[in-house]
Order: structure tokens, then sequence, then C-alpha cells
């Protein structure tokens, strides 16, 4: 059975029933993005803690499973949001890694309404091997190890040879640089740096990336 419980208490201020009750949710996602303004991932997570909407706690990505969990069940609800307003022929919900966006139904052109069957140009759902990772609920059940493994993996495929010097730069350091040396200066960096702080949110991304792809040489 999935569960919707963290090492440090519930994932949600929602209990879990009506975490998994997804209608209300996406009518909560599709006031958020009814007006056809470009959202990342981020922007919407912060939206959803805020107190108007309290569906996230305001530790939800204070860890790599908490962050995972959190990301999963917005993902979740995305992808719902998306097959409703296909059916419905409300709107497209585009759905990528740096943008979500909601945009309007495109117009049957005239051969369309005359055979009644849907134009090249009309959106259908088809075999998409993320939203099927994304729909079924019990991919959420992932432990904390197999999140640092999928999470390793990925820092593995792109870390690129001789990246390293341009990583401790980053991180304002140079060789020679201790394991230690860089754990500190990220920790310092990041709290400089975090948006909840009021630091830059590129800046921050940027010093983050760098760190993982470091830490998987120590």
């Amino acid at each position: 059975m999935t569960s919707l419980i963290s090492a440090s208490g519930p994932l949600f201020n929602l209990s879990p029933t009506e975490a998994l009750d997804s209608e209300p949710m996406l009518d909560l996602l599709a006031c958020c993005l009814a007006d056809g303004s470009s959202r990342s991932e981020y922007d919407i997570i912060r939206w959803l803690q805020q107190p108007e909407q309290s569906v996230f706690r305001k530790d939800a990505m204070s860890d790599n499973l908490t962050l995972f969990q959190t990301h999963f069940m917005l993902m979740h609800w995305l992808y719902q949001l998306r097959e409703r307003l296909i059916n419905a022929k409300a709107g497209i919900l585009n759905i990528s890694a740096l943008s979500i966006v909601l945009e309007p139904w495109p117009q049957a052109d005239n051969a369309e309404k005359k055979s009644g069957e849907p134009s090249a140009n009309t959106p259908l759902t088809s075999a998409d091997p993320l939203a099927a990772y994304y729909l079924d609920i019990n991919n959420l059940s992932t432990d904390r190890q197999g999140v640092e493994n999928l999470l390793s993996s990925f820092w593995l495929l792109m870390l690129e040879p001789g990246h390293r010097d341009q990583d401790l730069a980053l991180l304002e350091l140079s060789e020679p640089a201790s394991n230690q040396e860089i754990r500190l200066q990220y920790r310092r960096l990041a709290m400089q740096h975090h948006p909840d702080r009021g630091g830059d949110d590129a800046s921050f991304r940027e010093i983050t990336a760098a760190y993982q792809r470091l830490k998987l040489q120590f």
C-alpha cells in the first residue's frame, strides 16, 4: 500500500484520503493554471504550500525523500488534470521540467467539422512513459534508498569528464579541495542563495547541481 508518511511525519496538510481524492486537487491546479501563464514545478509547489491552499507542508522539500514524494504527487495530479482536460476538450496541459502551462483547446478545422474525425492538429492521448509512471500511484512507495539510487543514476548520466574544475569554481573553490571542504562550502553557499532566504533561485540550482556532481566523486 502506498504511504503518504515521510520520516518526519505526514507529507501533506491533508489526510491520506483527501490527498488521494484527486478531483479537488485537479480543480485547485486548474485554477492555478487558468490564466495561461507558464509556471515551474517549484512555483506550483510553493503556491500549494501557501496558507490559502495549505496542501504541502512547509518542509515538503527538506530532503531527497520528501522532495521526491512532493514531486511525484504534483506530477500525479498534473497528468490526471491533463487527461481530464483532453477528454473534455477543454485545454492542453503542457508539462515539462521547466514549464507547466495550460493552453486553449485548438479550434477544429473545416475538414474535422465535416468528417467528425479529429484532424492531425488535434492533440490526443498517446503512449507516454512519463504519464504512465506518474499516474501509477504505487510508484510513490519508492523508499529512501530507492530515491538515492535514482538520483545517483541521474547524476552519473549527467556527469561529464573534466567537469570537476568547473563545479569547484561554482562553489568558489579550486584544487586541491577535500570532501569536507566541499561539503562545508556547499552548505554555506546553499544558505546564502536559498530562495527561501531571499537568494537567487538560478544560483541556488547551479551550486546544488555542482555539489551533486562532486559528491559522486567522494
